[in-house]
């Protein structure tokens, strides 16, 4: 009998002279109701999912077809038997006809192949898989000699043949970066970075210099461009790595550092000494710094016209100080997630070499498995076998779970880890800092990396032999050395992830070492961007408007929506000109309806007046009273020449990085600041409903209507259709864009990063009152949300 088949009764018996008998009608459905619930229990028995609905979506192939060569092979013979008991037959795969000249042709391919993969083989061999550049920039190199041409005005990362299969990929910054990947994973990325094993980047795009010389000039360089901030005797050291802005000493010549312009986030870190004394001054020295690469033209001018001035001042003696571009030399692997810890220690060994103060630190910070256990900027410089020859994952002492929640044993962990990064840190140098130290490992990278089709196509007993620990490097067979240890320096971020540098020719390996257990992700800088999001932190260069690079990228922002607004039919696109606020201004979108239009939000007057002529006619007053007081000259010859010459940039915007420190001495620093032009960044958090999207208005409460506002936050009931609900202010009122918006699944409501103009706040109400309205592009409802300077 077929399960879905329920069996019934008339029901007559319970009608009697056309009224219904309770009792008779209960107790003739009694058996209706036993064989529902019996067929229901038959029905959940036997259901059972097809073969094709089990396969993971990372797993699904683009063609989706049902055929059983296209599943993995654990899901094959399941598939097989589903096929025979379904009676469907398997259309068998066509096998071309071999004939002679079918024949000759194979051969034929087959001699190309081996002749290009000859050639590629000994060009590989002569040529550098790195480059540095001293005092110069580095040269560009090429990944795979057959994809020449595809490289002339972009570079590859090391895992772009990788990325490429899986992810779409975007031309950025003179790098060919993945954006996403291309099956759906805004949750999935969620889960991996707050609640699973980990999420894994490539972030081989950000630019790696190192400045070498004695103690003290590299120093003074490093103290000038962080404003002192990195070099304290933690950073000197070695024991943790700084993390902060860095500023441009060209653009504005004044002391503070929350009146410099940024240029955006980098990474300091020394190499580690044992102690600080006066010996240090003549003694060489060097300092890694890692930047964004939208930043790197900015930070190498600046590093190398520092660099010259002090070799040319010769106040310090030899040995002298030199700048290196090491973009292509050192690369670097981001991890994010709770367990990330433990997948690096399960999946990669650590090269001991008898010391047991690191053994101990990698056994420790691997079975903690939360970042968030090791102390902030900690350094652990290590080194580790090639990933090729561990087989299986190690199984490492695992934390309890009583010892996980445990707040004392938390703190002991701690404490541990930081004296053993500290211990670490101080007395392990890095091979990275030296090209002699990146240039050997890199070398036997080459190698292996030219013979692993042998070691493929071994038979079974030599690929055990090579999973030994006595393994040897010969000429002509890929055998691995453990005696040869690829260098790495693991940091703990600020943003609660963990980098790990590499030399670049090993970034491809490891990384995909790490990604290829299943429960362990990938992501690009959409994933990027999210994680940082959902942690309320800014990304650079999107958050950061007051910065050369944000501007840029907000402008390219612009154009392509822009681009796409105009490119959709009348019916299909919104008509911004017609957009009524119903708040008594004239209709249209306030400032431009496709980004953050920071110069109407910084120019425009008290009741949002926005007019370009009066702004270039006080840049050109400004610039005549400065060209007339320089040369001594009368204001009219000043107006001749003031017309040729170029606008000032004192109008851009700037970041504040000092807010508590300008809040606290405004009075004293508004006439040396140019407050009127001045940014700073803080976090949205929603009240209600409502989620904020990229380039929403953000405005201050009026006090007239303050009580209405606050009424949203103590009556829910109150919806924008109802006449309760206040109207959007003014643009006069305006303060501020968002700059990174959307549902927050870490808070589980909508959040944002925005940057707000200084002069906006202090005019409509001051710093003491969070509260303000948020009103996306195109839409007249506005929200309540409170922010939080960061």
């Amino acid at each position: 009998m077929n399960a879905r088949t329920i069996l019934s009764q008339p029901s007559e018996s319970s009608l009697k002279n056309g009224q219904l008998d309770v009792a008779a009608f209960v107790s003739s459905r009694k058996y209706e109701i036993q064989q529902l619930s019996a067929s229901m229990r038959k029905s959940k028995a036997i259901q059972k999912q097809q073969t094709f609905q089990v396969v993971p979506r990372s797993l699904r192939r683009r063609a989706a077809s049902h055929h059983v060569r296209f599943l993995p092979p654990r899901f094959r013979e399941r598939a097989q038997q589903e096929y025979k008991d379904s009676g469907v037959q398997m259309t068998p795969k066509k096998r071309r006809r071999i004939t002679r000249l079918h024949l000759r042709r194979d051969t034929a391919l087959k001699l190309r192949y081996f002749a290009r993969q000859r050639k590629a083989y000994h060009y590989n061999r002569k040529r550098s898989t790195y480059s540095v550049g001293v005092n110069e920039l580095a040269t560009k190199v090429v990944m795979e000699r057959k994809f020449k041409g595809r490289q002339k005005d972009k570079t590859w990362l090391p895992t772009h043949l990788w990325h490429a299969k899986r992810a779409h990929m975007v031309k950025k910054w003179g790098y060919v970066i993945p954006s996403h990947p291309n099956e759906k994973c805004f949750r999935p990325t969620h889960r991996a970075s707050q609640n699973g094993s980990g999420i894994v980047f490539d972030t081989s795009y950000y630019a790696t210099m190192i400045l070498q010389g004695n103690h003290d000039g590299v120093l003074n360089i490093v103290n000038v461009i962080s404003k002192g901030k990195a070099c304290g005797k933690t950073y000197l050291l070695g024991d943790r790595a700084f993390e902060g802005p860095i500023y441009n000493v060209y653009k504005e010549p004044a002391d503070d550092d929350s009146i410099q312009s940024a240029i955006g986030e980098a990474m300091i870190y020394f190499e580690p000494t044992t102690e600080l004394h006066d010996d240090l001054a003549t003694q060489n020295t060097r300092a890694l710094i890692r930047v964004h690469p939208a930043t790197f033209d900015d930070t190498w001018k600046m590093l190398l016209s520092l660099v010259k001035m002090t070799r040319e001042q010769e106040l310090h003696p030899d040995p002298g100080i030199e700048l290196q571009d090491c973009r292509f030399a050192i690369g670097s692997i981001d991890i994010f997630g709770p367990k990330s810890l433990k997948v690096i220690g399960h999946n990669l060994r650590l090269n001991v070499e008898k010391d047991a103060t690191v053994h101990e630190a990698w056994s420790t910070a691997t079975a903690a498995g939360d970042p968030k256990l090791i102390p902030l900027g900690a350094v652990f410089p290590l080194k580790f076998f090639d990933p090729r020859t561990i087989s299986t994952p190690s199984r490492d002492r695992k934390l309890s779970s009583w010892e996980s929640r445990d707040v004392s044993k938390q703190a002991l962990i701690y404490r541990s880890l930081n004296e053993i990064a500290r211990h670490l840190g101080s007395t392990t140098p890095s091979p990275l800092f030296t090209s002699e130290g990146r240039s050997i490992r890199v070398e036997h990278a080459k190698i292996a990396h030219g013979r692993l089709q042998q070691r493929r196509t071994a038979s079974s007993k030599a690929v055990d032999a090579t999973r030994g620990s006595q393994i040897l490097l010969k000429k002509e067979s890929l055998i691995f050395n453990d005696d040869v240890s690829i260098p790495a320096i693991m940091i703990r971020r600020a943003n609660g992830g963990i980098s790990l540098l590499l030399p670049w020719q090993w970034v491809a390996i490891f990384f995909k070492k790490l990604v290829i257990p299943a429960y362990t992700m990938y992501g690009g800088l959409q994933q990027y961007h999210q994680i940082l999001s959902e942690r309320m932190l800014p990304y650079f260069p999107d958050d950061y408007p007051g910065t050369s690079a944000g501007l840029i990228e907000e402008k390219e922002k612009i154009t392509l929506h822009e681009k796409l607004w105009k490119s959709r039919p009348k019916s299909k696109k919104t008509i911004y000109d017609a957009l009524d606020l119903r708040n008594g201004e004239k209709k249209g979108e306030v400032g431009s309806p496709f980004g953050c239009d920071w110069q109407y939000l910084l120019h425009s007057d008290a009741k949002g007046v926005y007019d370009p002529s009066k702004k270039l006619a006080k840049q050109q007053k400004d610039v005549t009273m400065r060209d007339s007081s320089a040369a001594g000259s009368p204001t009219e010859t000043a107006t001749e020449e003031s017309s040729k010459a170029p606008l000032s940039a004192a109008d851009e915007p700037w970041m504040i990085t000092n807010l508590c420190g300008i809040l606290s001495e405004r009075n004293k620093l508004r006439k040396e600041l140019n407050l009127s032009t001045a940014l700073f960044t803080v976090q949205i958090i929603m009240i209600g409903r409502g989620v904020p999207s990229p380039s929403a208005r953000v405005y201050a409460l009026p006090v007239k209507d303050r009580s209405k506002w606050m009424q949203l936050k103590r009556n829910r009931k109150i919806v924008p259709e109802s006449s309760e609900y206040p109207m959007c202010p003014k643009s006069g009122f305006l303060i501020g864009f968002i700059t990174t918006g959307g549902f927050n699944l870490k808070e589980g409501k909508g959040s944002g990063i925005a940057s707000l103009s200084w002069a906006k706040v202090e005019q409509n109400g001051g710093f003491n009152y969070r509260y303000c309205i948020i009103r996306d592009v195109g839409e007249r409802i506005g929200r309540l949300a409170l922010y939080k300077p960061l």
